[in-house]
């Protein structure tokens, strides 16, 4: 019976996944024009594939809805800016991502808006009671209030992962494992904000919980004067890395290759159910963020070691 109900969704996601790009598809000069050229139409793409698996997928929804709602933080956080510095619409609606249908937080709403307070009042769930306490706490301080709504985003990955069943621990390790990354991403923002190490540690959702605040800490005091990074690491992330990183870029790639991993092997270990949903999505993702990445470096890199920094081992990178 689970079976029936999951293979529909399947067979769309395994189709999905066989037009991923390959590393030629990105040295390509075809793939320089799509980097520069196509980022609507891209992005268009990833929001329909999310709409191709809430409809085809018979559960599940709420960590589905999480991960879009990634990129609507990201269009909040737009917004909050842009209001908080009076900035006319002109300046920055072009960069707002447009969910379509899937969207709660509408372009319309933020771009006639006369005040941040006026247009945070009226939003709906699941923003409004969270973004109402921010603006309260971090109305003179824009930098905290942006960490603090990836903060809450990436909790509610969190919580929607461990409420997934027993049997849909696949999906949530690909979660958890995206959870991690967005982590060490707070911690180094909060270093680059001139935050303690210890407050900075303190942003993290789930490593505090794995690894305790303690190492944490010694991972955000390192500087490159202390040697490789791996010298740092606690042994629950030098072992998810799968390698020695000498700084923080090093560990960003080593991590999401290691994910990419675990997304292509997804689709054999975890047949009908929600797990491979989850990896396709993760793998679009990585797309998506790999073709922004070389257009924003301005021509394909031609060395091994910079196509490895700029795909950061997204569907493009070699296994």
């Amino acid at each position: 019976m689970r079976a029936a109900r999951f293979a529909y969704g399947q067979a769309r996601v395994r189709a999905r996944r066989s037009r991923l790009p390959g590393p030629r598809d990105a040295a390509a000069p075809e793939g320089e024009r799509v980097a520069r050229e196509d980022r609507n139409g891209r992005f268009a793409a990833l929001v329909a594939d999310y709409s191709v698996v809430l409809r085809s997928f018979p559960t599940g929804h709420g960590l589905i809805r999480a991960l879009l709602g990634l990129h609507e933080i990201e269009n909040l956080k737009l917004g909050w800016r842009a209001l908080s510095g009076a900035l006319p619409a002109a300046r920055w609606v072009h960069l707002w991502r447009p969910l379509g249908r899937l969207e709660t937080l509408p372009l319309e709403d933020w771009r006639d808006a006369v005040s941040l307070p006026d247009v945070l009042s009226r939003l709906g769930p699941p923003f409004g009671k969270v973004v109402a306490a921010l603006y309260r706490s971090h109305r003179t301080r824009p930098a905290d209030a942006e960490l603090a709504l990836d903060r809450w985003a990436s909790r509610r990955l969190l919580d929607e992962a461990r409420s997934l069943p027993a049997s849909e621990h696949v999906a949530r390790e690909l979660a958890l494992a995206l959870v991690r990354e967005r982590d060490l991403g707070l911690v180094r923002r909060g270093l680059a904000f001139a935050m303690t190490p210890a407050v900075a540690a303190g942003m993290t959702v789930l490593l505090a919980d794995e690894v305790g605040l303690e190492p944490l800490r010694t991972l955000a005091a390192w500087t490159p004067e202390d040697g490789p990074l791996a010298a740092c690491l606690p042994r629950g992330l030098l072992r998810r890395a799968g390698g020695r990183p000498a700084d923080w870029d090093d560990l960003a790639t080593m991590l999401r290759r290691t994910r990419r991993l675990a997304c292509v092997r997804a689709f054999r270990q975890a047949p009908f159910h929600q797990g491979c949903a989850v990896a396709y999505l993760l793998l679009r993702e990585e797309e998506e963020r790999s073709w922004t990445a070389l257009a924003e470096a301005g021509t394909p890199a031609t060395s091994p070691r910079a196509l490895e920094r700029v795909l950061a081992a997204g569907p493009m990178a070699a296994a």
